[in-house]
């Protein structure tokens, strides 16, 4: 099994990321919250202020997980320019050696994923169909779709698609929501930690509390995925069954 694949795996699986997003919370507090909750995949966001200082310690602080950097920016140019304003904004290959893959709000150029698309998981953003097939067929291992709106998921997986794009949605996933979310065909969704602890003051958070709102989150996924993608929920699956079960393109080796 190739590393990307094993990191395609894990993400798929866990079906639920958390987002690192711009928030009050301590950084020490969210991931030792992800650690106590055993979780395999996260997204850590350029939006964080600390994002290139945590960034080197990543793979220490989430051993063997699979590490997604999200808010990345498909532009050396436009990264140099932000970076007086945003010190934390790194380019595209700068982040390559530290993580598994990228999540972006916007495209990526056919440039980058047929580069980048064979080492890591590129999760660009797509408002359209058409944007999504380029995309897909250029090398993204997923296509995110910005929610809480489904019209794109449903179109992307009618009958007259095949159901070829796996998609990944974000923004407004709470656990009430997430039969709508797989239900429209999704094989993934994430929820930035805005909304897993929504009600809590950062000065009372505790790993403890992260971890139970974690757990309650991925719970919820893995359960209303599993009534609409039971062969994904299958325990003890070997590689060749897990993509067996893969409702979508998988073009990773």
């Amino acid at each position: 099994m190739s590393k990307i694949f094993d990191a395609y795996r894990k993400v798929v699986e866990q079906a639920w990321i958390p987002i690192f997003v711009a928030d009050d919370y301590s950084t020490d507090t969210l991931i030792e919250g992800c650690r106590l909750a055993g979780l395999t995949a996260v997204e850590y966001t350029l939006r964080r202020r600390d994002a290139a200082e945590v960034l080197p310690t990543l793979r220490e602080r989430f051993p063997g997980a699979a590490l997604l950097m999200g808010s990345t920016i498909d532009s050396d140019a436009i990264v140099a320019e932000r970076k007086g304003r945003f010190p934390q904004l790194m380019t595209i290959g700068e982040l390559a050696p530290y993580v598994d893959g990228f999540v972006s709000m916007l495209p990526f150029s056919d440039e980058t994923l047929e580069r980048y698309g064979r080492t890591h998981l590129c999760i660009p953003t797509a408002d359209t169909a058409g944007e999504a097939l380029r995309q897909v067929k250029s090398g993204a291992a997923v296509i995110k779709v910005i929610g809480p709106e489904l019209s794109l998921c449903r179109r992307l997986h009618a009958l007259p698609t095949f159901n070829y794009c796996p998609t990944y949605v974000t923004g407004g996933v709470t656990v009430e929501r997430m039969d709508e979310v797989f239900g429209a065909g999704n094989i993934l969704c994430a929820s930035g930690f805005d909304v897993v602890l929504r009600g809590i003051a950062p000065e009372e958070l505790t790993a403890e509390t992260v971890a139970e709102r974690l757990r309650r989150f991925v719970d919820a996924a893995r359960a209303a995925r599993a009534k609409y993608l039971p062969e994904l929920a299958a325990e003890g699956l070997s590689d060749d069954a897990f993509r067996r079960a893969l409702p979508n393109y998988c073009g990773i080796d």
